[in-house]
């Protein structure tokens, strides 16, 4: 992330928290945040145009989830809008992250497997240690078994 990306971060932070907006529960709307990071969407532009408009709301809207996951808040995003999760809901979000690292998990294990025998250092080394990562997020007691 870019100097100007994490200033915009702050300065978007800064403001959600002057304003009360990173207690949980929050809702933030979408034309906040673009407005806080002086984003002007073109009714009509190039492409560019848009993916950078879009490329800075993420990048700073990032930037704000990294710092409120520290303090145990996931900033989610609902239809353009921004909501931070209610404690009772961060169970959810967490068995999804853990699925996520499955699915990254199965595509390592797959790229170790068919690729070119060495190719890479102590390829079977990698290969147990993505199984056991896998085995250990199954596992997990406190949240049940993350479905494969």
């Amino acid at each position: 992330m870019t100097e100007a990306a994490k200033g915009a971060g702050r300065c978007l932070l800064e403001h959600l928290r002057a304003s009360r907006l990173t207690e949980y529960g929050s809702v933030i709307p979408g034309d906040v945040v673009r407005e806080v990071l002086d984003i002007k969407v073109p009714e009509i532009g190039t492409r560019e145009e848009f993916t950078q408009a879009a490329l800075t709301e993420l990048n700073a809207v990032d930037y704000c989830r990294n710092v409120l996951l520290g303090e145990g808040k996931y900033l989610g995003s609902q239809t353009g809008n921004y909501r931070i999760i209610l404690p009772s809901e961060n169970a959810d979000q967490i068995k999804a992250y853990m699925r996520h690292a499955m699915t990254k998990l199965k595509r390592a294990d797959k790229l170790a497997s068919t690729a070119p025998k060495g190719d890479f250092p102590a390829d079977n080394a990698i290969r147990a240690r993505i199984l056991m990562t896998q085995e250990g997020i199954k596992t997990r007691t406190l949240f049940g078994e993350v479905e494969d």
